[in-house]
């Protein structure tokens, strides 16, 4: 008896373990699913002479409401519910923004306040793949309402540093990056697969993720990923704190921890800590004549949860 228990448990393992599961989106119409994000970020200049480290901590809430389902697409409204950055550089703080903040009257914290709870309806696929986007410039409008103040040469920088930033090349590079992890076949524990996708902001580059099928318990399939990053091209310049620059010849190496809740196939949470560098390169302008290119790296963790 003892025997046929044990074969017994021994075969529903081996069935339980080749299993295949279809790793997809199944979202409900009416619900709202959220990405919150959180980064730490460290970046090391090697400007001639000296080296200087930038700390970067960025936060965002974006909520997805799903208003219609057919066949295989989701129609969602996408909102940013409140946006943060904060960089320091040796204690001192070069840039601060916090929509929660209220009572700042600074501008870009003003501006960014300005673009909550706009929006932007995209059309995405079971495979997460997005389709179409659209109301993107609903972002920008009366971004400047209440700002006499600015001349239109900066409502002209301020529009193209948020463009860059939230406009429709990254708003698809960023919601895309985080939903590649879905395969296009059903996978098992330890099966394999590759997504590439692509960074076109201030770097254009290529990002070839192997994941793996780690575990399977009641609520997550649980997904290890690792990433080579290799340079595509060279960027245009965008302006930043009133420089044009840009970065080039990037490469390096992502690692990545994906929950995937086991009923809607939404990331519930996810890790992925990055190693990337190259050469910033700054243009020819007044505050910097002739212009100057030196070797930048990027180290961190970008934290991303199902949670408001």
């Amino acid at each position: 008896m003892k025997k046929t228990i044990t074969l017994l448990l021994l075969i529903a393992s081996l069935s339980s373990y080749g299993q295949k599961s279809s790793l997809v989106l199944n979202l409900k119409k009416d619900s709202t699913y959220y990405l919150n994000q959180n980064s730490n970020l460290s970046i090391t200049q090697e400007i001639p002479g000296h080296t200087q480290v930038v700390n970067t901590y960025i936060s965002a809430l974006v909520s997805h409401k799903v208003i219609a389902i057919r066949d295989t697409v989701f129609e969602l409204e996408v909102q940013y519910e409140s946006f943060g950055i904060k960089m320091d550089m040796s204690g001192r703080t070069l840039m601060s923004v916090d929509t929660k903040n209220k009572d700042s009257q600074d501008i870009i914290n003003k501006v960014m306040r300005g673009m909550l709870h706009k929006t932007i309806t995209i059309t995405i696929s079971k495979k997460g793949k997005i389709m179409d986007v659209k109301n993107i410039d609903s972002f920008y409008a009366d971004m400047f309402a209440g700002f006499p103040e600015l001349t239109e040469a900066q409502k002209t920088q301020i529009k193209a540093q948020v463009e860059k930033s939230f406009g429709e090349k990254a708003f698809r590079n960023n919601f895309q990056d985080a939903f590649a992890v879905l395969p296009d076949a059903a996978v098992g524990v330890n099966d394999t697969w590759v997504s590439d996708t692509n960074i076109e902001t201030i770097a254009v580059a290529k990002i070839k993720t192997t994941y793996v099928l780690k575990s399977v318990d009641d609520r997550a399939f649980n997904v290890h990923g690792d990433a080579a990053v290799s340079s595509a091209g060279i960027a245009d310049f965008i302006v930043s704190n009133g420089l044009p620059m840009r970065y080039n010849n990037v490469n390096g190496t992502y690692t990545v921890e994906i929950k995937l809740d086991k009923a809607t196939g939404w990331i519930t949470e996810s890790k992925i800590s990055k190693h990337i560098k190259g050469d910033l390169e700054i243009k020819d302008n007044p505050k910097i004549p002739g212009g100057i290119t030196f070797p930048m790296s990027i180290d961190g963790d970008i934290y991303l949860k199902n949670s408001k």
